[in-house]
């Protein structure tokens, strides 16, 4: 029944290192199980550029940045430039 509905995750953190080993197989049990697109989201400029590859990696990767709450007063003085790098 899943694979009749357009099924989308809105959010998730595909870029963080402990799923590297595990992402290819996420991704494929994703598509198999009817999931049409995953938003993956980057919570600080260290994950912004990990984010941009996967969504150039898989047409299933919409990417999403942002600065997390918790992790806002870290971000450096180049923090918008770096945003709207990502973002073009």
């Amino acid at each position: 029944m899943a694979k009749d509905l357009p099924l989308y995750d809105a959010h998730n953190h595909l870029q963080d290192e402990w799923l590297v080993p595990h992402r290819a197989q996420v991704l494929r049990d994703l598509a198999d199980n009817g999931v049409r697109r995953v938003v993956a989201n980057g919570t600080c400029e260290a994950d912004w550029p990990e984010v941009a590859a996967l969504a150039l990696a898989s047409p299933l990767v919409l990417p999403s940045y942002g600065l997390h709450p918790w992790d806002a007063g870290n971000r450096t003085p180049e923090w918008q430039n770096a945003l709207l790098t990502a973002l073009a």
